[in-house]
């Protein structure tokens, strides 16, 4: 299988860094690299459509986002190159296919190729919690007390020093970190949550609106993603969000 791309960065270097790890994918061929936004779209307007267009977002004369929405129809697959998180949720907007987050490893690079490109069997996307799904955990400061907590209801945990804090409809309270140590692993790799900075996971379903680097949940509870995990969380926007018709 040959993969096309082209690659368009305002920075040299960061160009030179993605042609290396192109190299070093045997299903990639890098067909053209381009320095200048306004160049690039000359050239591509009247080039064979690629299978992955890599673009970074600040650039001078005009924007990546700009530009993406002028060449969407000349790529597959759009991947946007940045050093700057807060540009994801406006990628996918643009319906980019994947967003790499400067500086990016090469096992990252191809951990994205391969997403765009997978070999093996596709993983099911589950949104919400089965129903019937709970656990208990131990309530901080009272000896002997457990409190159910229903996986459709909960909508967020944080972590707080040495305790954990639990945030479901109607309710909020602390549970020792040291007691639900397996618990908590388990959400983190639960599909229907997911982990939107070291110390915080949300529950999919609860996800009300997205605010820039701030996500507003069930209850008017907030949060802010990180730096490294909005490359995560921006997967899942355009995982979910409409796509226009052709």
């Amino acid at each position: 299988m040959s993969i096309s791309c082209i690659a368009i960065d305002d920075d040299p270097s960061a160009l030179e860094s993605l042609t290396e790890y192109v190299d070093k994918l045997p299903d990639l061929k890098l067909v053209q690299t381009f320095t200048e936004p306004l160049k690039a779209l000359a050239e591509i307007s009247v080039l064979n459509p690629v299978d992955i267009i890599f673009l970074d977002v600040e650039m001078p004369a005009l924007s990546g986002i700009e530009l993406a929405g002028l060449l969407r129809q000349k790529t597959k697959h759009l991947v946007f190159t940045t050093a700057h998180a807060r540009y994801a949720i406006d990628a996918f907007k643009v319906e980019a296919d994947a967003y790499l987050l400067k500086p990016y490893s090469i096992l990252h690079f191809a951990k994205t190729i391969n997403n765009l490109y997978p070999t093996g069997k596709e993983t099911l996307n589950m949104f919400a919690p089965e129903d019937g799904h709970f656990f208990y955990i131990p309530i901080q400061g009272e000896k002997g007390n457990l409190v159910r907590v229903d996986l459709n209801e909960l909508i967020a945990i944080e972590e707080i020093n040495d305790d954990i804090r639990f945030t479901i409809i109607n309710d909020t309270f602390l549970s020792s970190k040291s007691d639900f140590i397996k618990t908590l692993k388990m959400l983190k790799q639960h599909s229907a949550f997911i982990q939107i900075s070291a110390m915080v996971i949300i529950a999919k379903q609860h996800i009300k609106s997205v605010l820039g680097d701030t996500v507003l949940l069930s209850g008017e509870t907030a949060f802010t993603i990180s730096k490294m995990y909005m490359p995560l969380f921006a997967d899942f926007v355009r995982n979910n969000f409409p796509h226009r018709k052709p």
